[in-house]
């Protein structure tokens, strides 16, 4: 027997149980031999039926935002162009923001269920992998929403996928939450941003701000209006959805 033919054996033989990331329902599978000989490794993951749920992006989608469905530069794209022409704008979504994605956000994010952080564990692993010279980063939240929250929600997401990160930003301004407010009212909201000093170290370096989120811009507009001012060789955006 081959040492492949070996592995394939053990694995074969030896059980696992563990609990969806998502549901909290038992899920029991085979474990690799990796997996045996080091249990850390197992990550979280989502069931067969919580994996259905949700829908990824996939082409054709707006080469700008992600937008599903657009086979070139949408209009809203077009429009934050002229607004920041010298911003080469480019954003990468995950998931459709469909009903599935607003029940696990509302789940996760305003019920406050902080176990879901691992949910898209795989997924984000699997982006980041690719992007290991950039510098991530993530938008804040004010000190009375975090208070509220108890957590970050995209901060908690990037930490349960293991992701490194810095903190570049801040909110120093508490706004109504974007969830209640409409599509004009979230597009004239004010900046509510400002730099630390760990921003200093981000000239003529990559960086990567990510977000729960992409709904209509805005936040993730404010918050790299403030990052470009440092001069970043490359600046990008991530959520997980879109």
């Amino acid at each position: 027997m081959s040492r492949n033919q070996a592995d394939e054996s053990i694995s074969q033989k030896v059980g696992g149980k563990m609990k969806c990331s998502y549901c909290q329902k038992e899920i029991v599978r085979n474990l690799t031999v990796k997996e045996i000989c080091f249990p850390w490794s197992i990550q979280a993951e989502r069931c067969p039926a919580c994996k259905n749920r949700f829908t990824l992006i996939k082409e054709p989608a707006c080469p700008t935002c992600g937008k599903m469905g657009e086979v070139e530069m949408c209009d809203e794209c077009r429009l934050w162009q002229k607004k920041y022409p010298n911003y080469s704008f480019c954003h990468k979504a995950l998931f459709v923001y469909d009903q599935a994605f607003k029940d696990w956000i509302h789940q996760y994010k305003f019920l406050g269920d902080y176990r879901l952080a691992a949910t898209f564990t795989g997924e984000i692993q699997q982006f980041f992998a690719k992007r290991k010279d950039w510098i991530i980063t993530y938008v804040p939240l004010s000190e009375e929403r975090y208070q509220e929250r108890g957590f970050n929600q995209t901060l908690a997401f990037l930490q349960a996928a293991g992701i490194k990160n810095r903190e570049l930003l801040i909110k120093n301004k508490d706004t109504t939450a974007q969830s209640k407010k409409n599509r004009q009212e979230r597009l004239a909201a004010p900046q509510a941003f400002i730099a630390t000093e760990a921003a200093k170290q981000i000239k003529n370096k990559k960086v990567l701000l990510a977000d729960d989120v992409y709904t209509t811009g805005r936040t993730l507009f404010h918050a790299a209006e403030i990052l470009l001012d440092y001069k970043p060789r490359q600046l990008a955006t991530f959520s997980l959805a879109r």
